[in-house]
């Protein structure tokens, strides 16, 4: 759990510049994808975000808002991908909620910073779609070649 935290605040603030703002590259939003693999890296993406957005210039407000936000899709993408039988599909989840879910984080930079929320939804939803499917591919390849121990995947 402690790796998968820390993975995500490497990725965080390894790209620090990308990672806030109204078109934002969060790359650590990748490991997203981790959560339909086990409930406990829920808590982990979740508390990785938090360290992150510690070095938001909205600190508190990201703290409260963008954690959330990040527990909603790690802990919606979890309960989803139980429903469903499919390996992908599952990992497809992920973008999805992902990319919905982001109407908190504009709502946000719209009352904190006065972003247009249309604008600002629309690009947050494309940007987080394309690093949580980029997450789903790497981390179900990476499940699918055998790495990761047994009792983690959710395939037979």
């Amino acid at each position: 759990m402690g790796l998968v935290a820390a993975l995500y605040v490497a990725l965080g603030l390894l790209f620090l510049p990308l990672s806030f703002g109204p078109l934002q590259f969060r790359f650590a939003e990748m490991t997203n994808a981790i959560a339909v693999f086990n409930k406990r890296y829920v808590w982990s993406v979740t508390i990785g975000c938090f360290i992150v957005n510690m070095f938001s210039s909205l600190a508190a407000v990201d703290l409260i808002v963008g954690t959330a936000n990040t527990l909603v899709i790690t802990g919606g993408s979890y309960l989803i991908s139980r429903l469903i039988k499919n390996y992908w599909a599952r990992l497809a989840v992920v973008p999805v909620v992902g990319a919905l879910s982001m109407f908190m984080i504009a709502l946000e930079l719209k009352y904190i910073a006065g972003a247009p929320f249309w604008i600002t939804y629309a690009g947050l939803m494309l940007t987080e779609f394309v690093m949580c499917a980029a997450g789903a591919i790497i981390f179900g390849l990476i499940e699918r070649s055998k790495s990761i121990p047994t009792k983690y995947k959710f395939s037979n």
